[in-house]
């Protein structure tokens, strides 16, 4: 009995030796995968960090390409800094395949960066030539680089999955070794396992939210572009109809030029509530970049439920933002394609034709139309072709026109200024409109040097008139972005000069939001052509969130109400209220005050009952070319003369 004893003792001590050695290995073992786990996805996250840095400045770039501004430069620095920063850190790895895979993609990295620099230089210069320099250099080095970014962060990433799979595998056989032990080494491996367990469900939530980072927008949470096109695709693949919307916001950038860019991404997160929304499951909303949005109905009846559903959301986009206490309004030009469509990009694109043409209509609702839009895309294509001919050789033919529209001085009915406004006498399509023409200047980046030209046609005309007994202001609208031109206020002068003009017989319209953009240099911009005599008019007032100080350091003239405040003027009115605040407001910053968009005599007369200086719209006169207007400026003065008695 004491020999089985003792035998028993010796097996038992036996065992617990062997299963505390067991368990000793087997905490090793563990500690060890640990520690390679911990490793490997400290590694995968910052391959993953430096894939979406890398995808950012892309993103940027193209930003800046469509509203070239030190915000976007900014943003696309500091995304191209972090991405550089940590393929550096790994560039410093013990482990030499780390270090050469890091140290490549910097490589691949700074070349990329400096032809992005070298197109963003281009952009900001206006040259012609960047969008091949774009095509052939930058584009190619971005898909080589994101190519290699994503092959190396894929392999590390299964790298750190392989590494989780092997730590399961350890944890599996020491929970198997210790219950076979006794109860107490049971309970130490259950109190291990939870540890451990814990331990790798953050490890796994981790992975599962930097792959959520890598395929949402930070600031909307939506989808983004990548995740987008991925369930656009599967959706394609499935087979039915398909509606896919792009929708880009309106008004938005005076929302980041006036409120600020914190007031922007506000806009851009309700934007995104109201979209989400609407659309519902199981249909997708993403943010493609910007303040450019993108909806996809994976299975849809036919065109007229989407055409409602787009209706929809554009009156959601319409209503009015509450942004920190201040009211922004904004609005939404969507376009509709549906599916068949050879692939997903060209869905995308029949879309985002359909987009531009509502946004050409001033917002609102365009379904992809196979004829329209693709005759319209061509049309585009060969008008900016032919504008930038016509830009670079100086429109030998004067096909780019100035037609002019009278403003009377209401307190005697006398025309004593013009605003000029462009025609494009195309010689295959006729005369082509602003509404047609400005698009293309702006998507081609070839406002400041059409409105370098249009100033001195009009600067021209005003020596004509000038010459022929007749002193006559010339209002020329201005582009926003000519303001950030070095040579903006020395071009101006030295039009002025050629022309052998007064300087004061040129005003310069900018648009409020425009004006108020910048408070920095293109104020400075403004003053020093201002101090030169050149008048400078706040256009559209009333439709930007400009503040009273802002508009206190501008250098202005005259204050011209935006013809939307115009249309009723019946005492007691919203409209009456803001036309008469604003001509208080003009004459007590030393203003003149213009309305325009007057259609009937009756505004005309209350107009004048309100104080306002000057008015002009068609009950007036509508645009005519300059061999017209000595007529129309004689209508338009009879008109006023018998609505506006001249006391004597």
């Amino acid at each position: 009995m004491r020999g089985r004893s003792f035998l028993t003792t010796v097996s038992l001590a036996v065992v617990l030796l062997a299963l505390a050695a067991y368990v000793l290995q087997g905490a090793l073992s563990t500690t060890r995968a640990t520690r390679q786990q911990s490793a490997a996805l400290v590694v995968d996250q910052k391959f993953t960090e430096a894939r979406i840095a890398v995808a950012m400045q892309e993103v940027n770039l193209r930003h800046y390409q469509v509203e070239p501004s030190v915000a976007v430069l900014g943003r696309f620095t500091q995304v191209a800094g972090e991405a550089e920063a940590n393929l550096a850190e790994l560039g410093e790895s013990s482990d030499e395949r780390i270090r050469k895979d890091a140290e490549g993609l910097l490589t691949g990295q700074i070349a990329y960066r400096r032809l992005a620099e070298e197109l963003i230089a281009k952009v900001a210069d206006s040259d012609p030539d960047y969008m091949q320099f774009d095509r052939l250099q930058v584009t190619p080095a971005f898909y080589s680089l994101q190519n290699d970014v994503d092959a190396i962060a894929h392999s590390y990433h299964e790298y750190a999955q392989q590494q989780v799979t092997r730590l399961r595998r350890t944890q599996g056989r020491l929970l198997v070794g210790t219950a076979i032990g006794f109860g107490a080494g049971l309970t130490l491996v259950a109190v291990i396992m939870r540890m451990m367990l814990g331990y790798q469900r953050r490890l796994v939530e981790r992975a599962a939210d930097s792959r959520y980072q890598a395929l949402h927008d930070p600031l909307t949470g939506l989808s983004n572009r990548t995740l987008f096109q991925q369930e656009l695709q599967q959706a394609l693949d499935r087979g039915g109809p398909v509606a896919l919307m792009v929708i880009d916001l309106d008004g938005f950038k005076a929302v980041n030029d006036t409120i600020g860019h914190h007031a922007g991404d506000q806009v851009l997160i309700e934007a995104g509530r109201r979209l989400s929304a609407q659309v519902g499951s199981p249909g997708v909303v993403a943010r493609l970049g910007g303040d450019e949005f993108a909806v996809l109905i994976p299975s849809v009846s036919g065109l007229s439920e989407a055409v409602g559903l787009a209706d929809r959301l554009v009156a959601e986009l319409n209503r009015d933002f509450s942004i920190e206490g201040q009211l922004a309004a904004i609005g939404g030009s969507l376009g509709v394609a549906l599916s068949p469509a050879d692939s997903a990009d060209q869905l995308f694109r029949h879309a985002d034709t359909a987009m531009y043409r509502a946004k050409r209509r001033g917002g609102g609702v365009a379904v992809y139309d196979p004829g329209t839009d693709v005759e319209a895309q061509d049309d585009r294509m060969r008008l900016f072709a032919d504008l930038r001919v016509l830009l670079e050789t100086g429109d030998p033919d004067g096909q780019l026109q100035l037609w002019y529209q009278p403003q009377v001085r209401l307190s005697d009915g006398q025309v004593t200024a013009v605003e000029a406004l462009v025609r494009w006498r195309h010689p295959t399509h006729g005369l082509v409109m602003p509404a047609t023409l400005l698009p293309v200047v702006e998507r081609g980046g070839l406002e400041t040097g059409l409105t370098y030209h249009l100033l001195t046609v009009a600067a021209r005309q005003a020596a004509a008139w000038l010459a022929a007994g007749w002193s006559c202001r010339v209002s020329v609208n201005v582009s926003p972005g000519a303001l950030d031109d070095d040579r903006f206020a020395e071009t101006v002068l030295a039009t002025i000069d050629v022309a052998g003009i007064p300087a004061g017989l040129l005003c310069l319209e900018l648009t409020e939001t425009g004006i108020m953009a910048d408070s920095g240099s293109a104020l400075q911009t403004l003053r020093r052509v201002s101090r030169s005599g050149v008048a400078v008019s706040v256009d559209d007032f009333g439709t930007g969130f400009s503040s009273l100080l802002q508009l206190r350091d501008v250098p202005a003239d005259e204050l011209k109400i935006d013809r939307t405040f115009v249309r009723n003027l019946a005492e007691g009115t919203p409209d009456a209220i803001m036309v008469r605040s604003s001509t208080d407001l003009g004459h007590n910053l030393g203003l003149r005050v213009v309305a325009e968009g007057v259609e009937d005599v009756a505004t005309l007369t209350r107009l004048r009952e309100m104080g306002c200086d000057y008015a002009q719209g068609y009950v007036l006169s509508h645009p005519v070319p300059p061999e017209e207007l000595r007529d129309a400026c004689r209508r338009a003065e009879e008109v006023a003369g018998a609505a506006i008695p001249v006391a004597d």
